[in-house]
């Protein structure tokens, strides 16, 4: 019958006891070969993370992690595909033109992929040269918001609207980062022109002092008047400066106009409205306002 006849060839092909060996002999290879290479990529893997934990500074920064499940994948996807090799080598397969036929596909894919591989690269060097981290707050064109996440492809930053921007780590060249060392708040008010400038500098820097004195837990330097900067339609401007702690300009900024205000008011100082000065020319002989029209 036909399926006694396909039972046979079967039987004669694989089923029989030469056969059975040399299948039992390469399922014990490739059985071994797998668990050496996950053991390999396991201790490596273990290595790493002990590498990592024991610079403890490094170990508590945000993007330590990232950086640590980058790596270990790395490792683990070497592993593979060496005993992948090695798997099609025992089975017989000519390997060599599968890696040359690889080659040739990796080549075409990668003139198609530059953007990711450059996404990729630029991901990894941003984790390894702390460059940006979570919590941050970064400026890049018209984006500005804190970062939420920082992976090997992509970051993804909110903005003060709620906005959620993805952008790729490829783009991120050139961007400010608000969460290093220090920020300095920058206060600008104007007085009006007929107050006396040594006294509104006096009366600013009485105020930024007062607030230094109350708000040492996030400035670090004594805030400075840097005098008269500017002439305006109406008034002088001068400007207040104080250096403070990352991320805390805008909090010492608003209460720094608060203090210049209420310093201000106390001593009668006016701080100038908008104001335009206009000539009416008159007829000598009826008296009456000529418009620029007449």
């Amino acid at each position: 019958m036909f399926w006694q006849r396909i039972w046979d060839a079967v039987s004669e092909t694989l089923l029989a006891p030469e056969r059975l060996l040399g299948l039992a002999g390469k399922l014990v290879q490739i059985l071994l070969i797998a668990g050496i290479a996950w053991l390999a990529a396991w201790l490596v893997g273990k290595l790493v993370r002990r590498v990592f934990t024991s610079r403890a500074r490094f170990a508590r920064k945000p993007g330590a992690q990232t950086v640590f499940t980058m790596l270990r994948s790395m490792v683990y996807y070497v592993f593979f595909f060496i005993a992948l090799i090695m798997v099609l080598r025992v089975v017989g397969v000519d390997f060599s033109a599968i890696l040359a036929g690889a080659g040739v596909v990796g080549l075409a894919i990668g003139f198609g992929a530059q953007t990711m591989v450059r996404d990729f690269l630029s991901g990894f060097f941003l984790l390894f040269e702390d460059s940006v981290n979570v919590g941050d707050f970064i400026t890049m064109g018209d984006i500005s918001g804190t970062v939420e996440f920082v992976g090997i492809r992509r970051t993804l930053v909110r903005a003060f609207d709620g906005t959620l921007y993805t952008i790729p780590n490829g783009e991120l060249t050139k961007f400010g980062n608000k969460n290093r060392d220090y920020m300095q708040a920058v206060v600008n008010v104007d007085l009006a022109y007929e107050q006396d400038a040594e006294r509104g500098l006096a009366l600013a820097q009485e105020a930024a002092d007062a607030w230094y004195k109350e708000r040492q837990d996030i400035a670090l330097q004594r805030p400075e008047v840097q005098g008269v900067l500017a002439f305006g339609e109406s008034g002088m401007t001068i400007r207040v400066v104080a250096r403070v702690r990352p991320l805390k300009h805008w909090e010492a900024e608003r209460e720094l106009r608060n203090r210049l205000k209420r310093g201000f008011d106390s001593q009668d100082v006016e701080i100038p409205f908008a104001r335009r000065v206009v000539y009416l020319k008159t007829d000598g002989a009826s008296g009456q306002v000529r418009s620029p029209k007449d």
